[in-house]
């Protein structure tokens, strides 16, 4: 599998991937499973972004601690709030 790495990545840039037909694991905040609460930070835990729809992003969380928080979407703004900017695209 082709894999690229991105050091800095912005949310378009993120977006841009996905629309290209890359899988994306993002670096977010660990508490994206519990989206009802504000992020507390950025970054130290991978989540498989694996496309959007429209102004939501789709992922998958395997820590997550629910069904709909392991397999999850959520609008492109909230997503950003936990994202730290980096992540690798595959192919």
């Amino acid at each position: 599998m082709a894999a690229e790495v991105h050091p800095h990545l912005t949310v378009p840039d993120l977006l841009a991937l996905l629309d290209s037909g890359r899988l994306v694991m993002a670096s977010v905040h660990k508490e994206i499973r519990r989206t009802e609460n504000s992020a507390p930070g950025r970054g130290g835990h991978l989540v498989l972004v694996t496309g959007r729809q429209g102004d939501m992003v789709h992922f998958r969380n395997q820590s997550g601690h629910i069904a709909h928080a392991r397999t999850a979407s959520l609008p492109v703004a909230k997503f950003a709030e936990f994202f730290a900017g980096r992540g690798v695209s595959l192919a």
